[in-house]
Formats: structure tokens, C-alpha cells, sequence
């Protein structure tokens, strides 16, 4: 019987606010790019953690897109969204 499901690892609770823009996402990016050439991060773990990020900037990408469409479609000028901090409680209710 393979426990490997059992050994995951716990990783230290980290707020990392700057994940709601495109820049801070390469921030986080460069971050993740260092760690793993410095060896701090293993090099399958910093993959993962790029894959992760790249999606998340996806779907910002497509948020954005949707609200200007939507407001187009509706003729009234666009403003940008703003955040929600839903993911502050989401982050919480994970650890």
C-alpha cells in the first residue's frame, strides 16, 4: 500500500496579498524562479508552484476580460474591479 498521500508536507501559513494583480503574480513568480535556482525550493515543487500561478494570472486575464465585455454590452464605461478579500478566509479555513 503506497502512503505517500499520508507524507505531504505542511507548509507554514503565508498572507501573500500582492497575488491579486498581474504584477504581484510576477513577483511571486521571480520569487519562486530564485528559490528554486538558489535550491531552496525542490525544482518539481517550484513547477508546481508556477503552474499554480500561471493559472491564477488565466483567470484574473479572463475576469478582467469579462467585465469589459459586460460593460461594453451594456454601454456604460468600464472601472476596474475591486478585489474582494474572500481569499484572506479561504487561505484561513485551508490551514
Amino acid at each position: 500500500m503506497n502512503d505517500s498521500h499520508h507524507n505531504c508536507e505542511v507548509l507554514p501559513r503565508i498572507k501573500i496579498a500582492h497575488l491579486k494583480t498581474a504584477d504581484g503574480i510576477l513577483t511571486e513568480l521571480r520569487s519562486v524562479y530564485r528559490g528554486a535556482r538558489r535550491g531552496e525550493i525542490a525544482m518539481a515543487d517550484a513547477t508546481k508552484l508556477t503552474y499554480i500561478l500561471k493559472v491564477m494570472s488565466e483567470i484574473m486575464t479572463l475576469r478582467e476580460m469579462e467585465a469589459r465585455l459586460d460593460c461594453l454590452e451594456r454601454g456604460i464605461p468600464y472601472a476596474p474591479r475591486r478585489e474582494i478579500d474572500v481569499d484572506d478566509q479561504a487561505d484561513q479555513e485551508a490551514h
